[in-house]
């Protein structure tokens, strides 16, 4: 509410409020025209550059009743009580205030009287008491911009139909109509009449005075009194004398009120003298000052605005209890300036209407409440923290072109403080490493890595390949940057829970231990046949270690006890064959029909012709039961081939005990045997033991043969001597050509295979088919 004379309207008044901690507070109301003379100026004033006469109504009969106007110099009681100046109208409060008067020159109908104010005021009402007639016809105007623009307050008239004919007449239907006044216009009183304007008609209840229309008609900046007709009582009597008429009608006024305070929109209680500006006397008792000493957080002249830094809600006038104070923005310590946005506030929904500007610290928002563009909040720090913002530390070659990190943690939007929007196939925080499966961080990738793309059949399962690499974790037997092929030595890819399965490739009967990746195929030597290479093709056979077998039965005895050199052809009683044919529920551990029974101190000569490449032979002699045999091998001709030529061929006999708990005996060191030579094996049997030198005992011989030297000499341990390539020992070569050979072994068909047990134990010798004839 204003402190306006509330009395002359329809709600309740309201004086001036100093408590401006309830709510709305407002300064006291004063005389507007105190301390402001050079303020006030009139258009006509009587005497100002030489004296003027002028004359009384009251004493038209006589000369002397004319007066002088000097108004060259202010007025002063003693020296200047003919100056008529325009400041006199001031109430000063002297006790004779009707010795000075404000008066306009002669009949002049169209005079101003104009207030320039240095700020806007709010104006309650203007009181004009004059010394002659009061103006047949007048306006009061004013001006809110400082006299640029100017609107009619109120017309008055004695007769407003002839002077202001396009004038309503009354009465007003709304508080802004402006109208015609005929009450403050009539010829009576001569003196001392009075003319009253109201700012607010007093007929109309005002609901809220902070609307804009009734702050246009409260409040200005300057005010202007155009008075437009003088008042006149016809020439009968002027004309009888010489004097100049005119010299009776003029305008007069003693006092001049114009009641108002200044306007500080209900957020102060006190003004003070505004600075500098001209015309102003200041701290002059009585004056009404221009500057409002304002609270609620507002500032200017009038309290119009919000203090720096006190935007976050709208300016808006005290009402009432409510103070409307302007509240303080929130830049969480980043900033020192901000401003309201009315679109901000109401999309809060009345909640925050400041806008912070200049945010520091790498803060932005309307709080300077996230981080700027490629900036974080520190989760451990609190947005008002002195430095709570980290720079981005995103991976360029893995980050979205343009895109920064998040700015801060919401778990409601799913967001990390930090984390930076990665390419299709990159994670991580800073996105800089790649997603399972996928490797290469590259910046020119528009998704980040590109796939492994490991083979499921040959990687280890829920392995990840090397996000650097690319390559595969392979299973034991897979390899390849995908793991999408077999190891050397494996096929069928995703057959084996090792990835791929051994080619088992048979040593004897493939090149190698290699074989197709596709169906395990190995490379089957000559003649043979099957996918591991151990079978004959169809027509051949294997030909097993021990097929040189010499039977006891068919050699020629040796007799006496004279060095196996001195061959004795002669029949020995002693000697015979025992026969032994096959019998149901009895293993045969024999061979030919039979054994030779040798007595102690006889021998036996086996003939060895039919050697078919040089290498090195065990000699293995078959029998039963105990007894120590001394063997000799002979060559009956010179040795031609190289391979038994750098070796030394010794013809010395050597011991082989035949212990009875076993039926073969394998001589401890090979010889070497020649093709197109034939040997002698000469195998002398002594006696069991010395204590008994007469007693006779016999032994059972049923074979010798001159085998290959057993592969299993090789392999320490068995299958460690192949090569990563998968060939087979370099140390086999002549074994290996030896067993691939046709045999000369005429008569014999079918299949020949070495009996399981000992197949198992050589099954890396190499084995050959040959045909049979």
């Amino acid at each position: 509410m204003f402190p306006l004379l509330w009395g002359c309207v329809s709600f309740k008044p309201q004086h001036a409020q100093h408590d401006c901690g309830a709510g709305s507070c407002h300064p006291a109301l004063g005389d507007l025209l105190q301390g402001r003379s050079k303020r006030l100026t009139a258009s006509s004033t009587c005497g100002m550059s030489s004296p003027q006469k002028y004359c009384i109504i009251g004493y038209l009969e006589a000369e002397e009743k004319c007066f002088l106007c000097d108004s060259r110099y202010p007025y002063n009681p003693y020296t200047q009580h003919n100056s008529h100046m325009v400041e006199n109208v001031i109430t000063a409060f002297e006790p004779d205030r009707k010795k000075k008067w404000w008066q306009s020159e002669n009949g002049i109908d169209h005079v101003s009287i104009r207030l320039d104010l240095e700020t806007l005021f709010q104006f309650s009402h203007l009181i004009l008491t004059f010394k002659t007639f009061r103006p047949a016809a007048m306006l009061v105007e004013r001006s809110t911009d400082f006299g640029q623009t100017w609107k009619v307050f109120r017309y008055f008239a004695h007769d407003c139909a002839a002077s202001f004919p396009n004038i309503s007449t009354g009465p007003a239907k709304s508080v802004g109509d402006v109208v015609c006044d005929s009450r403050y216009s009539d010829i009576e009183p001569s003196t001392e009449g009075e003319v009253v304007l109201k700012a607010l008609d007093p007929s109309f209840e005002i609901e809220n005075p902070y609307v804009p229309y009734i702050q246009d008609l409260i409040t200005l900046t300057n005010l202007r009194i155009n008075f437009t007709k003088l008042h006149t009582l016809g020439d009968a009597l002027l004309g009888r004398r010489n004097s100049d008429p005119l010299e009776k009608y003029y305008y007069a006024i003693y006092e001049m009120v114009v009641r108002g305070s200044c306007f500080c929109n209900g957020h102060a209680s006190q003004c003070d003298s505004m600075q500098n500006l001209r015309g102003d006397v200041f701290h002059q008792s009585g004056m009404v000052h221009g500057r409002c000493i304002c609270h609620h957080n507002t500032e200017g002249f009038s309290c119009e605005r919000c203090k720096d830094f006190y935007h976050d809600a709208p300016w808006r006038p005290a009402e009432g209890t409510q103070d409307n104070a302007c509240k303080r923005c929130n830049c969480n310590s980043h900033s020192s300036r901000c401003h309201f946005d009315m679109a901000v506030y109401q999309a809060s929904g009345g909640v925050s209407g400041g806008v912070c500007e200049d945010c520091q610290d790498n803060t932005t928002g309307q709080h300077c409440d996230t981080c700027k563009p490629s900036f974080y909040q520190d989760p451990l720090k609190a947005i008002s923290d002195p430095r709570p913002c980290l720079p981005c530390s995103c991976d360029p070659a893995g980050t979205l072109p343009g895109a920064v990190c998040e700015s801060r943690t919401e778990p409601a939007l799913g967001t990390v403080a930090g984390r930076c929007p990665c390419k299709d196939n990159v994670e991580g925080a800073r996105c800089d490493k790649c997603k399972a499966n996928y490797y290469g961080l590259s910046s020119s990738d528009p998704l980040g890595c590109q796939p492994c793309n490991c083979d499921p059949l040959g990687t280890l399962p829920f392995s990840v390949c090397d996000p650097a690499t690319g390559e595969c974790l392979c299973q034991r037997f897979t390899t390849g940057q995908r793991c999408e092929r077999c190891l050397a030595g494996y096929w069928g890819l995703g057959n084996s829970l090792y990835g791929c399965s051994p080619c088992d490739c048979d040593i004897g009967g493939s090149q190698n231990n290699l074989c197709s990746l596709q169906d395990g195929q190995c490379e089957c030597l000559p003649n043979i046949v099957s996918r591991q290479c151990n079978e004959p093709a169809p027509g051949f056979f294997f030909l097993p270690l021990d097929y040189y077998i010499y039977e006891a039965e068919h050699a020629r005895p040796l007799s006496g006890s004279a060095p196996l050199g001195a061959m004795q052809f002669g029949q020995d009683p002693d000697l015979a064959v025992v026969f032994r044919p096959p019998s149901a529920g009895r293993a045969v551990t024999w061979t030919g029909h039979g054994f030779a029974r040798v007595p102690s101190g006889a021998g036996l000569r086996f003939a060895i012709s039919n050697v078919p490449f040089a290498m090195d032979f065990d000699i293995t002699v078959r029998y039963e039961p105990e007894v120590l045999v001394i063997v000799a091998i002979q060559p009956a001709g010179i040795l031609s081939d190289q391979h038994c030529k750098n070796k030394v061929f010794s013809q010395e006999p050597q011991e082989l005990p035949l212990p009875a708990s076993k039926r073969i005996a394998i001589l401890q060191t090979p010889v070497c045997l020649e093709p197109r030579t034939e040997y002698f094996v000469d195998v002398y049997f002594s006696q069991p033991s010395a204590s008994d030198k007469k007693a006779k005992s016999f032994i059972l011989i049923d074979s010798v043969s001159s085998s290959v030297t057993s592969p299993l000499s090789f392999l320490d341990p068995p299958l460690a001597g192949l090569s990563s390539s998968g060939n087979f020992p370099s140390i086999w070569p002549r074994e290996i050509e030896f067993l691939c050979t046709s045999s000369n072994r005429r008569g014999l068909s079918g299949q020949l295979w070495w009996p399981a047990s000992f197949q198992a134990a050589i099954s890396a010798a190499s084995l050959a088919a040959f045909p049979p004839k």
